[in-house]
């Protein structure tokens, strides 16, 4: 017969102290690993946004690199917020801020520094992906984002807004008379005419609101937490900006421009919101220059020439 021996190995609080370092650490390349991943900016910081948590709790954040042209909100914005410039050497990689309703405590902050510097190579890869990007996403004429970058940002920007429960609405707007600038005044005038137009548009919107220039000529505007009725009151008044935004010569000159509205619902997807934008342009533009009509998921809405823009 064999003895068993029912002595056991003590476990000390050394021991679970050494174990709880080992599971963080291991914790750690795993995220550092999934970050890594993230080539986009966008889910590079979505995936900071969720997988996050792990490390420290936090509501909200925003990733800021002006001199790339990237602003990113993610969460909910909060009052209490840790600051962290990020530098690969004396590189800047632009600025991150995490917010929440509650202080960070002492330790809330070490840890959000942490994650933060968990950041510096996966951002610095994101960013030289981003540049690349940048280059076949971009419209050469305006500077704006172009329809390739349409087509992948709309369905995001869906998920997005659905998964904080905001509204997102979309305007198309046509100008007319840009083409025929180019045919009478020649190619730079045109060009320019173009650019005046886009720089005027973008003064005009918030910085977390999108504009596009399609693949028709449309500039498509992305408005997010932004109902039927306010982007039915900022594209009449993006339709009043343009009439006097291009000059040449000491000339001005007087261009008009249609507008179609709508705003996402729940049985929308890419492809049927951009339809609907486009047939209430359409509508707008068999009506006359100048005008600018709602059409939403079900309903026919036209803006009233009484009504105060």
């Amino acid at each position: 017969m064999i003895a068993l021996s029912s002595k056991q190995t003590a476990v000390t609080p050394s021991d679970i102290l050494s174990q709880q370092r080992l599971d963080t650490q291991l914790k750690q390349l795993e995220f550092n690993a999934l970050l890594f991943r993230k080539l986009d900016l966008e889910r590079l910081f979505e995936c900071l946004l969720t997988e996050g948590q792990s490390f420290v709790k936090f509501d909200g954040l925003q990733y800021l690199a002006a001199d790339r042209g990237v602003d990113i909100m993610l969460g909910f914005s909060r009052q209490h917020r840790q600051r962290f410039e990020l530098k690969l050497g004396e590189h800047s990689l632009g600025e991150v801020i995490l917010m929440r309703s509650r202080a960070f405590t002492a330790r809330d902050a070490r840890d959000a520094e942490r994650l933060a510097e968990s950041l510096v190579y996966p951002l610095d890869n994101a960013l030289e992906h981003h540049k690349a990007i940048m280059k076949v996403t971009t419209d050469p004429a305006t500077g704006l984002r172009n329809q390739l970058a349409l087509d992948d940002m709309l369905p995001r920007e869906i998920r997005l807004v659905r998964r904080v429960e905001q509204p997102l609405s979309v305007i198309l707007l046509s100008v007319d008379y840009l083409d025929s600038i180019a045919s009478d005044h020649g190619e730079a005038v045109g060009k320019d005419a173009w650019l005046s137009v886009a720089t005027t548009l973008s003064g005009r919107l918030r910085q977390s609101d999108l504009i596009f220039r399609s693949d028709d000529d449309n500039f498509c505007i992305l408005l997010n937490q932004t109902d039927l009725e306010g982007a039915l009151i900022l594209a009449e008044r993006l339709r009043q900006v343009v009439d006097h935004c291009v000059s040449f010569d000491n000339v001005q000159f007087v261009l008009t421009a249609n507008a179609g509205v709508t705003e996402l619902s729940e049985a929308d997807d890419a492809v049927s919101v951009l339809a609907r934008a486009g047939e209430a342009l359409r509508v707008a533009s068999e009506l006359g220059p100048n005008q600018v009509r709602a059409i939403a998921a079900e309903v026919v809405c036209e803006n009233d020439d009484s009504k105060e823009f």
